[in-house]
């Protein structure tokens, strides 16, 4: 039996490990409320009327201290705030065809961020889509 530098064991169980970890970012919509703007990424149905009200696009950027604290909200839940706050501002009903693009750090990324504590991972959150408000339909208007 030769005798290995690297204890084999924990160097398979870490693996093990690292191997059924996945990294995801789960995000929930805001739910339709009078209120508050909605946010969609689908359109208006066919038949709906609406006024368009332009383009938008929410960026937030930041860093990721320790891999994982994010003391610039650059998490998409605060993207679509700010996106909401821009449609109130704008007088708009809803934001339609909206896209999220977001640069994901692996688990792997993240834990060499926290070890090394003194490099901070960039990160950045950019939310498009367009402003609409809804017309009301009329008595002889088709739904």
């Amino acid at each position: 039996m030769v005798d290995s530098p690297v204890p084999m064991r924990p160097v398979a169980a870490s693996l093990l490990l690292l191997a059924g970890c996945t990294a995801s970012t789960f995000t929930r919509l805001p739910s339709p409320d009078p209120i508050r703007p909605f946010v969609t990424a689908e359109g208006i149905p066919a038949g709906s009327p609406y006024d368009s009200l332009g383009l938008v696009q929410v960026t937030r950027r930041g860093v990721l201290v320790f891999g994982f604290a994010d003391p610039a909200g650059t998490e998409v839940d605060a993207a679509l705030e700010e996106l909401e706050l821009e449609a109130r501002k704008a007088g708009a009903d809803g934001v339609v065809n909206a896209r999220v693009l977001k640069q994901p750090w692996t688990l792997a990324e993240r834990i060499t961020g926290a070890v090394l504590f003194f490099l901070p991972l960039p990160s950045e959150v950019t939310v498009t889509g367009e402003f609409v408000r809804l017309r009301k339909a009329t008595a002889g208007s088709v739904p």
